[in-house]
């Protein structure tokens, strides 16, 4: 791990350039990532003018307003939105690296911030991606200040309003971190993932009348996205039970974020089994698995560290075998 914060900034720096500037990857990918069109399409219809629906309520919130705001911003302020959209991707990367730098080995972090997964979420799945690095920022200042500050409030608050999907990582933090100090260790993990199932199961089956509902767009939207396979998932699985199992740490807190990786994990896996799509999930709270796995015993950890290296290897010898293909 980096202690220096000014090594650690400069290492990021230089990990999101060559990730985001320097790697070919659409060229390497054989052709352009899925949603970057949708966002260069959507700057230039709202910026010519073009109208969508309004919103109030609890619809209001699921429309991700501040994203559109943002979107609206892009069109007006600049010329080049393709560069704001890597400007983006390439401060996501820098913010997920510098916070995995400084917690576990350098070297740790880089490899496994390297995968097919990860290269969907910082150069295609933006918009989750950047929610979710406010929280991060909002951690960060949490461990330094130990206290609720301003500036952590606003950043909670408008990472829901990138993203929706944000409000499900805040409800799962809330009831882990309710449940630290009241149950103990075997059975709290087995909660967390008890509360994988739940999350999959109302997914699958209840989510989409609330959005049928409030009159979101993405009501149905499930169906429409293919779920990973079971082969691909199951790895996540196997590393959650591992953790469940054998993670040691002295300070009680650092417990709700094994929880909360066992969570993200399991449910990756359940929501396979379900036919649903939810690799970005797993991707999104990477840098937590990461952190999770170093709390194993020495050989443990040597040992998933391996594993992970060779799902990653496998990912990325598949991922390149279809984009030849």
């Amino acid at each position: 791990m980096v202690q220096n914060n000014y090594l650690n900034t400069l290492l990021a720096l230089i990990y999101a350039t060559f990730f985001v500037y320097v790697i070919p990857w659409v060229e390497i990918y054989g052709s352009e990532f899925q949603d970057i069109p949708n966002y260069l399409n959507r700057i230039i219809y709202l910026k010519n003018g073009g109208d969508e629906a309004e919103f109030w309520g609890l619809s209001w919130l699921l429309s991700e307003p501040l994203w559109k705001e943002m979107i609206l911003a892009i069109g007006y302020l600049f010329e080049d939105y393709r560069q704001v959209i890597y400007g983006i991707s390439f401060f996501v990367t820098f913010v997920y690296a510098s916070f995995l730098f400084k917690r576990v080995e350098f070297y740790i972090a880089m490899i496994f911030l390297f995968n097919p997964m990860m290269v969907h979420l910082f150069m295609e799945q933006i918009r989750i991606a950047f929610a979710f690095t406010l929280l991060l920022i909002a951690y960060d200042l949490f461990e330094k200040q130990k206290k609720i500050s301003f500036l952590l409030m606003l950043l909670l608050v408008m990472a829901p309003l990138i993203h929706a999907a944000i409000l499900v990582f805040y409800a799962v933090y809330y009831l882990l971190d309710n449940l630290n100090k009241k149950v103990e260790d075997k059975k709290y993990y087995l909660i967390a993932i008890g509360t994988a199932l739940f999350i999959a199961l109302f997914m699958k089956y209840g989510s989409n009348i609330i959005l049928m509902f409030a009159g979101d767009r993405r009501a149905n939207y499930g169906e429409v996205i293919e779920a990973s396979s079971l082969s691909y998932s199951i790895a996540w699985f196997i590393i959650a039970l591992i953790i469940a199992t054998f993670a040691e740490f002295k300070e009680s807190q650092n417990r709700v974020v094994v929880a909360y990786a066992i969570t993200f994990m399991t449910f990756f896996f359940f929501s396979s089994i379900l036919g649903m799509f939810a690799a970005r999930y797993v991707a999104v709270i990477m840098p937590l698995i990461i952190i999770s796995i170093a709390y194993l015993p020495k050989h443990f950890k040597q040992g998933t560290y391996l594993f992970l290296l060779a799902y990653n290897i496998f990912s990325f010898k598949y991922w390149l075998k279809l984009t030849i293909l």
